[in-house]
């Protein structure tokens, strides 16, 4: 656990730091959002994440309602038993995916989508890394400026992947 302290202080100091700063920023028009999100595992992986998610809303510039959203999570893995030995493990996620926003006239904007998922670990000195198909639902609700948001993803590949995140968004 020590040698995560530096990423713990990291992701509570931008937890707290970006509600602060949307908070007092006004609504852009450049169709950016950014925020921290957890994820929870309950796949292959089976471990908790901090990470950082941004989108952006293409439909600004194509008549569909498609946003891209891109993400990275950083997983708090336990040390792995290898033979008799208690080793090192580090887990890191990547996510490149499109969503289409569904229309609606609520304060909430449920979306589908698909990308692709890259699975990076190291155990022992021994690193790896899988890409996997990325299948992600989920809700962004809307309340002014902060954008909370729920989604469920799968991603199927070497690595399996069953993720359940929160997480808030701002727009820049």
């Amino acid at each position: 656990m020590k040698r995560f302290a530096p990423l713990i202080t990291v992701a509570l100091i931008l937890a707290v730091a970006f509600p602060l700063t949307a908070q007092a920023q006004t609504e852009s028009s450049s169709g950016f959002e950014i925020g921290p999100r957890v994820t929870i595992d309950v796949g292959d992986i089976e471990e908790f994440a901090l990470g950082g998610d941004v989108r952006y809303d293409l439909s600004q510039n194509v008549e569909a309602p498609v946003q891209l959203s891109g993400a990275i999570d950083f997983y708090f893995a336990d040390d792995a038993q290898v033979g008799n030995q208690e080793v090192d493990r580090s887990i890191y996620t990547v996510d490149l995916n499109a969503h289409y926003m569904f229309p609606t006239e609520e304060t909430f904007s449920p979306y589908a989508g698909a990308g692709i998922g890259i699975t990076g670990s190291e155990v022992g000195g021994t690193s790896s890394t899988d890409t996997g198909l990325n299948l992600v639902g989920g809700v962004e609700f809307d309340t002014g400026t902060l954008q909370p948001f729920v989604q469920g993803q799968i991603t199927i590949g070497d690595f399996d992947r069953l993720g359940i995140t929160g997480g808030l968004l701002f727009a820049l």
